[in-house]
Formats: structure tokens, sequence, C-alpha cells
């Protein structure tokens, strides 16, 4: 995992010097800084740890990837890690995570002041130029916020901070300015409030989103559901809608005065609206199979992207990465033609016989691999219960747990991708045996309705498969170089005639039944 996280860790090691040199050792090979504490019950740990003249204490910055909750169990786990691959007796004892949160400081944008009018020496003696002066502040301050007087210089700090800055004589002034102030930007004004920070912000916002859009997937589920499971949805999206707009309101501790309840309570309208298809052209929204799928896409993405930082700053990527492009290439060229040989299979058809362009193998491949995407549920729960520090990283029990899973949804995903030839292959027998009807197309393979006419008698035809029936329209599944193939329902298998012995013409499929009465007419 990359280190993210920066943990201060008692560690106590046992065994006398030898050990402590090794310990001492391995923490240099994981770049943890180190400083020794002394033996364990002597200095300051004295009436707070047992005498040991065989331990010392050591206070260890153990850096630790992923979220900030939890960080400290993972520092535990990771000295654990380190201890049974040197074998070293060390015993994590008292982990403390730094708080490296960043502080939000305020914006200002510097102005200047020439535009404000005086300020008179004596308050107003009449109600109605006490009315005109409030006024005239009033439009003054409207004018100042559109940014007409800014000079284009930012500064930050709190209120009192940003004015002296502004008016300071650095870098390149012969003196301090009195004729600037400042405005805030990013809708602090100065009052006292709790310090903001970064990720803290970060946080809640992502928090806010993904509870808005819980609540557009239950409302969307709630849709298609009736009586009891129906209000079970629409409470869970009330629920989640009630905790985003509470979090909505706490966004003034982190400096989001200006991303509060109002805007939560618009952008969840909006994400339900779509969701439930509120629009000028009445659309349907989101399916209930397309709104209980959101919330995993969006967890296989999160899950991904963990995955992959957590890669790229180890070294797993130096051969990681060339090893799965160099399987991937391979396998999306097999996959492209995969379900179209098991299509062919299904009624006796090679390769050649199936006129497919490029285009819609990659178009198969991607039909067959996306029940198999099934697959990168695995890893992202993995990576997003590692970064949650809910896994320890290189347990055996969940190492099974996620295997076992894995070979679940596999052999589900598997299944659901390879019987989609099958499906396809009955459905053009079917329309086949009854005669009439759409043959259904199967990625670029266009099952046609067509009539055959033989321009040579027919004891001379040369058909391959079964007997030809002029006045009987066939499926064709397109012509090769040198024969028609099509599909005799009677002998449930193709048959293949010359191209230079007939002549092909469409079949009349207006009616419920192909016909080629006309065409033999002709």
């Amino acid at each position: 995992m990359c280190s993210g996280q920066r943990v201060w860790t008692l560690v106590e090691v046992r065994g006398g010097p030898g050990e402590w040199r090794g310990a001492e050792e391995a923490w240099n090979r994981e770049e943890w800084d180190f400083t020794d504490e002394g033996l364990r019950g002597a200095g300051w740990t004295a009436g707070v740890l047992t005498e040991d003249p065989l331990s010392r204490i050591y206070a260890v910055e153990v850096r630790v990837g992923g979220a900030a909750p939890r960080a400290e169990r993972e520092a535990e786990w990771a000295v654990a890690r380190l201890a049974d691959v040197s074998a070293i007796e060390m015993y994590p004892r008292m982990p403390v995570r730094w708080d490296r949160d960043r502080e939000l400081l305020p914006r200002w944008r510097v102005l200047t002041t020439d535009h404000r009018p005086p300020e008179a020496d004596e308050e107003p003696s009449t109600w109605l130029a006490r009315r005109q002066r409030q006024w005239r502040r009033r439009a003054v301050r409207l004018t100042e916020w559109t940014g007409r007087y800014d000079t284009g210089e930012t500064v930050l700090g709190s209120a009192e901070e940003a004015l002296a800055l502004a008016r300071t004589g650095w870098p390149h002034r012969d003196a301090p300015r009195t004729d600037v102030a400042v405005r805030p930007l990013d809708g602090r004004d100065g009052r006292p409030t709790v310090a903001r920070r970064t990720a803290d912000l970060d946080r809640r916002l992502t928090q806010i989103l993904g509870l808005v859009v819980l609540t557009g997937c239950g409302a969307a589920v709630a849709k298609g559901t009736q009586g009891p499971v129906f209000w079970l949805w629409v409470v869970s999206a009330a629920t989640s809608f009630c905790i985003a707009w509470w979090l909505g309101g706490r966004l003034e501790q982190v400096g989001g005065e200006t991303i509060g309840r109002l805007l939560v309570a618009l952008l969840g309208v909006y994400v339900v609206g779509v969701f439930l298809g509120w629009s000028l052209d009445e659309a349907s929204g989101l399916s209930r199979a397309q709104a209980l799928l959101l919330p995993v896409f969006v967890a296989v993405a999160v899950g991904m992207s963990l995955l992959v930082r957590s890669w790229t700053s180890s070294t797993h990527i130096a051969w990681v990465g060339p090893a799965v492009v160099a399987v991937l290439v391979p396998v999306l060229a097999v996959t492209g033609r995969l379900l179209h040989w098991m299509y062919g299979d299904e009624l006796g058809l090679s390769t050649s016989e199936m006129d497919v362009s490029g285009i819609w193998q990659a178009a198969s491949a991607l039909k067959l691999l996306t029940p198999m995407s099934a697959l990168l549920l695995v890893p992202s729960a993995w990576a997003i219960a590692r970064h949650w520090h809910l896994v320890r990283h290189g347990g055996r029990f969940s190492a099974v747990v996620f295997a076992v899973v894995a070979l679940l949804l596999a052999l589900n995903a598997g299944s659901l991708g390879l019987e989609s030839p099958q499906r396809a292959a009955d459905a053009v027998k079917a329309v086949a045996r009854q005669g009439g009807g759409t043959p259904p197309s199967y990625f670029g393979v266009e099952p046609e309705w067509i009539c055959l006419t033989p321009t040579v008698p027919e004891t001379e035809l040369n058909k391959q498969g079964g007997i030809l029936k002029p006045r009987r329209p066939y499926v064709t599944f397109g012509t090769t170089q040198d024969a028609v193939v099509v599909w005799d329902a009677d002998h449930d298998r193709k048959l293949l005639v010359p191209v230079k012995q007939v002549r092909t013409t469409p079949a009349d499929t207006r009616a419920a039944r192909a016909s080629c009465r006309a065409e033999l007419r002709d």
C-alpha cells in the first residue's frame, strides 16, 4: 500500500543485543525512522512496564497506506508481519497516528478602495439620509463582489492576516499600501470557526455524493416494487438523504459554507429526478437492475483505483504491468472469436461460412468479458477492505474467503457468457422450423429469409447436406466463395448449394410465414 499515514509506535524487542541490532536493520530496510527509548522498565518506562534487561523499547515511525481510521491497527499488523519475516521477537505496544491533514486557510481577493465614499464625521440627522448612506454602502459592496476593483492578487489567512498581507510592502513595493482591502473568495468572512481540514472536507463531500447516489438508486428500485418492499426501499432512500442533509449542514466546520444543505437538497432532487426519469420527454429512468448495479459499478471503480494506486507506489508494477499486457493481448484476440466459434458449432457452421468483421468480433469479446467483469468485484472489495484496514495483508483466512468468492463468481459469470451462443442458435432454429418470423442476428451474423431457384435441372444440383426444395424459403447465413449456406429445418443441419447452380432472391416476409411463390412466378 502507498505510504499515506505515519503512525509512531512503541515497539518492544526481546532477546538481547543481537535481536535489537536485527530489528534496527529490519526497520532501516523498511525506511522506518526510529529512536531508542532504553531498556524496558528503565527511564520513562520505569513504573510503567516491568523491568527486563533483555527487552528494549523503541519509538518507530511505521508508514502505512490507506485511510486514517484504523491506521493504528494497520501499523500493528505491519510490525507483526515484519517480525514474522525477520524472525525477530518484536511487539507493538502503543501506536499513535500523526494527524497530517492540512488546514484550509481562507482565501481573499485584494481590491482597491479609492471608489468608496469617504466616511462622514457625523451621523446623518434624518432618517432618509441614513437610508441613503446604507443603500450606497450596499451598492458599493455589490460592485466589489463583481470583481470590478480587484487587483488580481490573492492572499490566504485570517481576516486580520489577509488585510495585513495585502497592505505589506512585499515583494517590490517601496512602502506599505493603505488604499487596498480584501474580500472573501470561499464564503468565509473571518468569523471564528473550527479549524478546517483538506482531507476532512474531501471525505465529507465524497460521503454526501455517495449518499445522494444511494438515494436515487433506492427511489428507482422502489418505483418498481409494491407492498412492504416498496416502503423498505423508500425508507432506505429517505435515510440516505437525511444523512447527506446532516453532513451538508456540518460542512461549515470544514470551510464549506457555500456548499450546505441547500445545495445538498438541490443535488438530491436532481439525482432522484434523473434516476426516476423526470424529464420533458417522459423517459422511463433507470430500471431496477440498473439501479441495483450502479452502486456495484461505483464500488468496482473505487476499488480498482485504490488497487492501481497501491501498485504504482510499489515494485509490483514493474513486473505486473508488462505481464498483464502480455497476457491480455492474446486473450482478447481469442475472446473476439470464441463466441462466434461456439455459435457456429451449434449450427454446424465454420468461421469461413459466417462473414463477420473485426468490429463485431471486438463487440463479441466485450459481450463475453462483461459478465466476466464480475470478477473485478473480488480485487475491488479486497482493495477497499485493505484501504480501510478491515483485512490483514497476507492473512490466510481472508485470502481463502476471497478465493472462494472469486471461484463462485467466475463459474457464474462464465456460464452466463457462454450460454449466449446457444440461445442465439436455438432462436434461429426455432424461426426456421416455424417458417416465419425475423431470424435474430448475432454479432455481425445476419440470418435472413431467401428463396433458391435452380438454374440447372434439379438432378444436376450438387447439394451437400440435404434435399433442396425450391418452393420453400430458407434461412441463410451468407454466401461463401463457392456455395450458399442455408439452414435445413427438416434435417436440423446446414445445407450447401453451389452458387453457380441457383439464383437467390429475398423471400416474401410480409405475412406470418415466409413465402417463395411470387419469386418462382417471376
